[in-house]
């Protein structure tokens, strides 16, 4: 069982995806906006963080920043209802998944699948903070 944090400042948005993730045993937690996120991940650090790119104060991408720095095994997928940034830009901050709302439960449960992929081989290895992003992207090219 895994602990996942849902960011997003539309809880109808939570709510949706917490319920795409239903029913595979994993804890869910929940927080509308980067700061929130931030104060979650100090108390209970979770090993999956979905997050919503476009929100009030800091956005996704930043908050992605921030968690790659403090938290190396956390698994970040991004999701954004605007299609226009592209993933290679959201994978420079060390992001695994990239999706676009309205997110169906098969991408959902495929995103969370390749995340907690990540996050239990970084858990197992270690990665050093500044191999993370070079890493992640051997790791994403090897999927292929």
């Amino acid at each position: 069982m895994a602990l996942v944090l849902i960011v997003d400042d539309e809880p109808a948005a939570r709510r949706l995806l917490i319920r795409c993730l239903d029913g595979l045993g994993h804890e869910m937690l929940e927080a509308d906006s980067a700061d929130a996120a931030l104060e979650v991940m100090s108390q209970r650090e979770a090993a999956v963080v979905f997050c919503d790119i476009q929100m009030p104060g800091h956005d996704g991408l930043w908050l992605a920043g921030q968690l790659r720095n403090k938290y190396h095994a956390a698994a970040i997928v991004l999701a954004t209802s605007v299609s226009t940034i592209p993933p290679r830009q959201s994978m420079q901050t060390g992001v695994l998944a990239y999706l676009v709302k309205p997110i169906g439960r098969d991408f959902a449960i495929r995103a969370l699948d390749t995340a907690l992929a990540w996050h239990d081989e970084t858990e197992a290895t270690g990665p050093r903070p500044e191999d993370t992003p070079d890493r992640l992207q051997r790791w994403l090219d090897s999927l292929e």
